[in-house]
């Protein structure tokens, strides 16, 4: 099923670019031979998405996002008529982005694992060599956050307390105990680039963690996590049956987690509480890396369409960049999510999250006009704005 993708990718590329085409990339799981492929009624299917990179020469204008659209499209369309549905993600960069690339978590992996399925072979060689010691905590702390922000896929049935979780909601469950276990390990030192070899070092850890303060008990963590790695790397059926408390045990730990990390990125005492201490972190970036940020946003927003917010955006760029905003927003709302129905936030604090985002708006209105009434319809509301701004400003960039 991997080669499948690789070959109906790989064709349509160089069908389209021809010679412009340096190489196609496979990165992620998937190139690793950890993707997780399940028989479901309508046939074979990848849960998660094959994540491939359309790698140019330096001087070649790379394909609009638009074009790239179309691309997947029909990528994916091939797929189902053999027999396969999976979700296609496709980038566009130049050999110059691979020279560039920073130590990171993605850096590391791609030039670990990742295979180049048609092209030049060696083009991963250019990104330049460093240990996994290297790889920054921030990067570590914003897989966490990521992750956080993908399990407001699932707010709707969260919000209706069902017993059983729907399949995308174990699989996003499954994915916040890998990244997690992926997120601690960077920040203990002992980052590994698969998920069985991070189960392994979790568990040894865990067994001679010595004197070191961690989060919470790593044994019985460490249990969890090689659960769902073996599930994940098996794979065969979507789990059906996985009830409530696999979430929620799960959220418990992401917050303890959340909560430690921002202590060590912060240097701040652990009695400081996550909001105060994410505002501590967002207080500490640089203008430059906020500029980075607030400048996709404009670009991506369109230079004169975008002008009436300006305002706007510069009161919000006072308090961080738009991923910090976006991170802050998702992780409240998470968090308010495993609160019990009675003890959720109160609507006036969600509007003020709402107000703090880059674009506040959802289903075509402002998202503060959605947030009123009942708890539950404004967390909703809010968690769709969140969403909608996390992959409009956020997944497309590293600023």
């Amino acid at each position: 099923m991997k080669a499948v993708i690789c070959e109906e990718s790989a064709r349509l590329c160089r069908q389209v670019y021809r010679e412009r085409l340096r190489a196609v990339v496979l990165a992620g799981s998937l190139a690793r031979d950890e993707g997780t492929f399940v028989e479901t009624e309508r046939g074979r299917r990848l849960l998660g998405d094959a994540e491939l990179l359309l790698v140019f020469d330096d001087g070649t204008i790379p394909p609009p996002a638009a074009d790239l659209a179309l691309i997947r499209e029909q990528i994916e369309a091939r797929l189902r008529r053999r027999g396969l549905r999976a979700e296609i993600a496709l980038s566009a960069v130049g050999c110059a982005y691979l020279r560039r690339l920073p130590p990171s978590i993605f850096a590391y992996e791609l030039r670990a694992s990742g295979k180049a399925v048609d092209g030049e072979a060696s083009v991963l060689g250019l990104i330049p060599k460093f240990a996994a010691a290297d790889i920054p905590r921030e990067d570590a702390w914003r897989m966490l956050a990521n992750r956080l922000v993908e399990q407001l896929g699932s707010t709707d049935e969260l919000l209706e307390d069902r017993a059983i979780l729907s399949p995308e909601a174990h699989y996003r469950t499954v994915k916040l105990y890998l990244d997690m276990t992926t997120s601690l390990l960077v920040f203990a030192g002992a980052y590994a680039p698969t998920y069985m070899e991070r189960a392994d070092n979790l568990a040894r850890l865990a067994k001679w963690s010595g004197t070191t303060t961690w989060p919470f008990p790593l044994a019985p963590f460490a249990e969890y996590v090689a659960a769902a790695t073996r599930w994940k790397l098996s794979g065969g059926t979507l789990v059906t049956e996985a009830r409530r408390p696999f979430w929620d045990r799960a959220i418990d730990y992401a917050e303890a987690l959340w909560h430690w990390e921002l202590g060590r990125l912060t240097g701040r005492d652990r009695d400081d509480s996550p909001s105060a201490l994410m505002s501590l972190w967002m207080g500490r970036q640089p203008w430059s890396g906020r500029g980075r940020g607030w400048a996709h946003v404009v670009r991506a927003r369109g230079w004169h369409r975008s002008w009436p917010l300006w305002p706007r955006w510069l009161r919000q760029a006072s308090l961080g960049s738009p991923r910090h905003l976006v991170y802050r927003a998702a992780s409240t709302l998470v968090f308010e999510l495993r609160a019990a129905a009675g003890q959720r936030r109160q609507v006036s604090d969600l509007r003020r999250l709402a107000d703090d985002l880059p674009l506040a708006t959802w289903q075509g209105r402002p998202a503060s006009d959605s947030i009123a009434g009942h708890a539950s319809d404004s967390i909703g509301a809010l968690a769709g704005a969140v969403l909608a701004n996390y992959k409009s400003f956020v997944m497309e960039t590293r600023a």
